[in-house]
């Protein structure tokens, strides 16, 4: 891996806490799904190209570990990375950090499809994935 980008920024507002006044894990997640929006963003073709080309993006597998808790008012940064390209689908890993202590609090893994969405399945992944994956993850 040559490096990791940073794909979000957020706080641990107390409507996104749980009883226990800590990040809730669904919230987690929606701030995990915003820097996977990014990540594919950078390595691939941006939304407008993808409309026009009726392609998007289908997450098919996602392994979570729960580290840390995020206390309530918590400033939080997400650095993801791609790990592995297939013929049509990009594994990618997410990491939410403390900003301040930089502490990992959560992990994700996602193996997402590059997805025809006329067809309602799988396309092969566009040359420019995996020249951008190359250059800024050495995939």
């Amino acid at each position: 891996m040559t490096g990791e980008i940073e794909t979000f920024r957020g706080v641990a507002h107390p409507w996104l806490c749980d009883v226990f006044e800590h990040l809730n894990t669904r919230h987690q997640m929606a701030m995990f799904d915003d820097a996977g929006f990014h990540l594919l963003n950078t390595i691939g073709p941006d939304a407008a190209t993808l409309a026009a080309d009726r392609r998007g993006w289908a997450d098919v597998r996602l392994e979570v570990d729960l580290a840390d808790e995020v206390a309530k008012g918590a400033l939080v940064v997400v650095r993801s990375h791609v790990v592995r390209l297939g013929r049509s689908s990009v594994t990618h890993a997410h990491a939410m950090h403390g900003l301040g202590d930089d502490r990992v609090h959560s992990r994700l893994q996602v193996v997402t499809v590059f997805f025809d969405l006329e067809a309602r399945k799988a396309a092969p992944l566009p040359e420019l994935v995996r020249e951008r994956a190359a250059t800024l993850f050495g995939v």
